[in-house]
């Protein structure tokens, strides 16, 4: 896993519009203990973009997701950064609908709070 590999999955499938000196600093973290859920990556783009990445199981989505959402503001604000991004990680329809209703009903998020639901092909590379 390189760097632009990062780049790529971040402006292609994120839909991320960061300025290219951004990119210029990526640490790409693979299996973090976030408040005892796994992450399959933790993303800090530039100290300005801060991107989790968690598998999709039923363990996960949609009960695990407040908690993982809680944890990513909390490390954004702590940490400085911007924006923070959830990405859950499945090829289950099912578990995408009920993540997507899960992060809608949650209170006190804002606008620098955002949910993606990727497949699995489109996450291989990280």
């Amino acid at each position: 896993m390189n760097d632009e590999s990062v780049k790529e999955f971040v402006r292609n499938k994120l839909g991320c519009d960061c300025s290219e000196d951004v990119f210029d600093h990526i640490e790409n973290d693979r299996d973090v203990d976030v408040g005892g859920i796994m992450l399959r990556n933790r993303i800090n783009i530039g100290n300005r973009l801060l991107v989790y990445v968690a598998e999709g199981a039923p363990g996960v989505v949609p009960g695990k997701i407040p908690a993982l959402i809680k944890a990513g503001k909390s490390d954004r604000d702590s940490g400085g950064f911007n924006r923070f991004r959830l990405v859950i990680v499945t090829d289950d329809k099912k578990l995408k609908k009920a993540a997507l209703d899960a992060f809608k009903t949650m209170p006190g998020l804002d606008e620098k709070v955002h949910l993606h639901v990727i497949e699995k092909k489109e996450a291989l590379k990280l």
